[in-house]
């Protein structure tokens, strides 16, 4: 006991000197370390930049950001990079920083949750050709990938907000209203079936932490999530547009997120609630739905016929009133107006009795407008 007591008598003499040469040298300097060709240097620059809370080296996170290579593929090659850009737009995000149109594309699709929140701060003059640009994309070729396809939607909720004459005409094109239609004997009840978001979504799951990198600073992930009911879980919020709030969640990069309220891509459902937004209105003041059931008694085929033609030109004339609306509020040229509506989607359920010999396979009304659809649905 008595060695170890002189022993840590002794210990002052040896740190004390150790200290003071640390506290005479100072800070390390941040930018020698941004400028540095190793991206483990640079995501430590980047990183003291967020701890010292230093915004004079700003621009040369911008530069960084500017010079990320959008083709770069981390998951071919060594994530350094990936993780060392990461660190960087933590940088920006976490000083507020207004980047430059230059840098939101270049990482945007490598990056594109930190890049979403990165363009709402942006200039509106300049953040609003890029939300064009990501809408345009993701209506040009369904086989966009999910995280494409969610810009899109993201994209298009702030477009909805500020600037619906921009995006009028294409979400109305875009828009599907489905409509159900069961068919059973007249003394019979029709069948309701949903055709589409049936399934209740899975449940969440836990989720669990990795090791961190060694000799790396914190590194964080950022997670747009949709109408996610805790509020403590919540960083900040992106939009609220549509009846949907999309936030922003910011986590160690070693957690594995659940994912459970991922933002889903555009869909009729809410392409249906955004049209409401634009036109300032209540959804159901739509007067059609993104999905409609309906029920047509059979007594005979020529009267099934026509209550299903009466019934399809009634939800077509809801729809055309829908497009008066938006030309009344000055969002569609008169040559849009004359061109465009959602489509209609009808299909049929044959549910009467299969077992009768009078029961042919049911007709079909001919089509009246290119942008109607009608088929038979499949038999229970």
């Amino acid at each position: 006991m008595a060695r170890f007591n002189r022993y840590a008598a002794l210990l002052p003499l040896f740190v004390a000197p150790a200290l003071l040469v640390a506290q005479s040298r100072g800070p390390v300097p941040i930018e020698p370390l941004l400028r540095s060709d190793e991206p483990r240097l640079i995501a430590l620059g980047a990183w003291e930049v967020i701890q010292r809370q230093d915004d004079s080296l700003n621009p040369l996170l911008i530069d960084l950001a500017e010079r990320w290579d959008p083709a770069h593929r981390p998951e071919l090659e060594n994530s350094d990079w990936f993780d060392a850009m990461t660190v960087v737009l933590d940088g920006l995000i976490q000083r507020k920083v207004q980047i430059s149109p230059a840098a939101a594309l270049a990482v945007v699709h490598a990056f594109p949750d930190q890049a979403m929140i990165l363009i709402t701060r942006m200039d509106p003059a300049d953040a609003e050709p890029i939300l064009l640009s990501l809408y345009r994309e993701g209506r040009a070729g369904p086989r966009k990938s999910r995280e494409q396809r969610v810009l899109t939607r993201i994209a298009a909720m702030f477009l909805a907000r500020d600037r619906p004459a921009e995006i009028a005409a294409s979400m109305l094109t875009d828009s599907v209203a489905q409509l159900a239609v069961s068919v059973p004997i007249a003394t019979s009840p029709g069948i309701e079936r949903c055709l589409a978001g049936c399934d209740p979504p899975p449940p969440c799951k836990p989720e669990t932490i990795d090791e961190s990198r060694t000799g790396w600073p914190h590194i964080f992930q950022y997670a747009l999530e949709e109408n996610e009911p805790s509020i403590e879980r919540r960083s900040g919020l992106l939009i609220y547009a549509g009846g949907d709030t999309i936030t922003w969640r910011r986590v160690p990069a070693e957690v594995r997120r659940d994912d459970c309220f991922v933002p889903e891509p555009l869909t009729p459902q809410n392409r249906h609630r955004l049209l409401a937004q634009m036109l300032e209105v209540r959804e159901v003041d739509l007067l059609w739905g993104a999905q409609m059931v309906l029920s047509v008694g059979w007594y005979s085929d020529e009267q099934y016929l026509g209550d299903l033609e009466a019934q399809i030109r009634e939800q077509e004339k809801r729809l055309l009133s829908t497009v008066q609306a938006f030309f009344a509020k000055g969002l569609l040229t008169r040559s849009q107006f004359e061109a465009v509506r959602p489509r209609l989607a009808v299909v049929v359920f044959d549910d009467r009795d299969q077992q009768s010999e009078s029961n042919r396979v049911l007709p079909l009304p001919p089509a009246q407008d290119s942008r109607t659809s009608c088929r038979l649905g499949p038999l229970i």
